[in-house]
């Protein structure tokens, strides 16, 4: 029969096994969400963001520039 593992242990494991992993995580999330997927052979050059990404902020800025200039202005 095999030893018992205490709780300590498992999460020391656990720890470690995610550790390892660099491709998971919130901000990696959020940076494919917004850039373009990475190249496997170049792993050097920068990923450019998404046309639809890039839309949505234009129009965002776009949107928020309007409000305060009829806002504060006229």
């Amino acid at each position: 029969m095999s030893a018992p593992v205490e709780p300590r242990e498992v999460h020391a494991w656990i720890k470690e096994s995610l550790g390892q992993r660099p491709d998971i995580g919130l901000g990696k999330a959020i940076g494919n969400m917004i850039l373009e997927p990475r190249n496997p052979f170049d792993s050097t050059r920068r990923r450019k963001p998404k046309a639809g990404f890039v839309l949505g902020a234009v129009l965002f800025t776009l949107a928020v520039g309007c409000f305060c200039y009829f806002e504060f202005v006229g």
